[in-house]
């Protein structure tokens, strides 16, 4: 039998993904606590009017949870605002060195960067610049209270050209605060599972200094990744992320929590 090269497989599994997975799904599931909640998802592109209304629904909470992220990762790489396009609009703050950093105001302005991110259309940068996103699949997802239709957290996922058989790639994944313990973030995480159930590999990338998702998805079945897969249409800075991947030869954990709640 010949073997399918790389490229093949990866193209199968874009196709299977377009063709093969849900548009949009969403249906009942509960907490810890037994509270209802609300999962939903959608699938698009990156010229879908979804997308753009998706972003700008998550947009305070995304900059509620993550800005502090990038505070705590600047005071241990403070070299790092000069290096990365995404934090270079805090460089002036670090003009009087370290210790003169007014750090409410960094964290203000990494908002500020965020909310012209997910306010903006990304289709309306035009064709040339994206079209190597075109071939691109996100999923959208929204974990909601069913009570108070209130946006408890959400995840981005998205399969590329360049990923292999069964990879999916988390862009972003957010809890609301008061929800640390209640176990939604583990969920948000194993819906995609019933998302597309032959996922065999999940990767993302966090700070280093974020040690509380690195314990957190330690205890799911993550591990570090120290060679991991670069899209060229993705390329991130590999000094200032710690890789992890999620593969279900080695681990079972969040298929089981699927099942339990998800079922």
């Amino acid at each position: 039998m010949e073997k399918i090269s790389d490229q093949e497989e990866s193209f199968e599994w874009l196709s299977y993904v377009k063709e093969r997975s849900a548009e949009t799904k969403k249906f009942t599931t509960k907490d810890k606590s037994a509270r209802p909640i609300i999962l939903e998802w959608i699938k698009t592109d990156i010229q879908s009017s979804t997308l753009a209304a998706f972003k700008k629904n998550i947009c305070e909470l995304a900059c509620q949870v993550l800005a502090p992220i990038e505070v705590e990762f600047l005071k241990t790489y403070p070299h790092a605002v000069s290096q990365e396009l995404f934090l270079k609009p805090c460089k002036p703050f670090f003009e009087q060195g370290l210790e003169a950093v007014d750090w409410q105001s960094v964290k203000e302005k990494i908002q500020s960067t965020m909310r012209q991110f997910y306010l903006t259309d990304l289709s309306s940068f035009g064709a040339a610049v994206i079209k190597p996103l075109l071939d691109d699949v996100y999923f959208l997802v929204a974990l909601k209270d069913k009570e108070s239709e209130t946006l408890l957290g959400f995840t981005m996922l998205a399969v590329t050209p360049a990923l292999p058989f069964g990879n999916v790639k988390i862009i972003n994944i957010a809890l609301i605060p008061e929800e640390k313990d209640s176990g939604l973030e583990q969920l948000l995480m194993s819906s995609i599972f019933t998302i597309i159930p032959q996922v065999k590999r999940i990767f993302l990338f966090i700070r280093p200094t974020n040690d509380t998702a690195l314990k957190a998805y330690q205890n799911w079945g993550f591990v570090q990744d120290p060679n991991p897969i670069q899209d060229p249409n993705h390329q991130v800075n590999r000094e200032y992320l710690t890789f992890l991947e999620y593969k279900t030869e080695h681990s079972n954990i969040l298929q089981k929590v699927a099942e339990t709640f998800l079922d």
